[in-house]
């Protein structure tokens, strides 16, 4: 029973210097860290995998992941998504109700206000 509660999906994609990985994510946790190779790598750990509609596409602008939970089922589902990005990629997060965590992250992180619609900059220090 614990297996079919239960599951990982892995995605990796092969990309160019400073594409865009765009995340659209509602539930559960989203971990991110940056690495030096030219792929994107997403695996999801999914509890309750019947409740997500999981979609993943690459063109020559990036890469673009989507998991949503499906209407009533999705309730009961969790998950946890482990993103890893190369150093130079731009990143596109669009989370609801989702946990974020930032790893091996360098310069600063703004976060304003919640609102309606949040935006985080991320700006890179200069150094002389």
């Amino acid at each position: 029973v614990a297996e079919l509660a239960r599951a990982s999906q892995s995605y990796r994609f092969n990309t160019a210097p400073n594409i865009t990985c765009y995340l659209h994510i509602a539930g559960g946790e989203v971990r991110i860290a940056r690495h030096p190779e030219a792929t994107v790598e997403i695996t999801a750990q999914l509890q309750a995998p019947f409740g997500w509609r999981i979609a993943a596409e690459q063109d020559d602008a990036g890469v673009y992941f989507v998991a949503l939970r499906r209407l009533v089922v999705g309730a009961v589902a969790d998950a946890t998504f482990l993103v890893l990005v190369p150093l130079e990629a731009h990143l596109t997060l669009n989370l609801q109700r989702t946990r974020l965590s930032l790893e091996n992250v360098e310069g600063t992180v703004e976060l304003p206000p919640q609102a309606t619609s949040l935006q985080i900059t991320a700006r890179s220090s200069q150094r002389d």
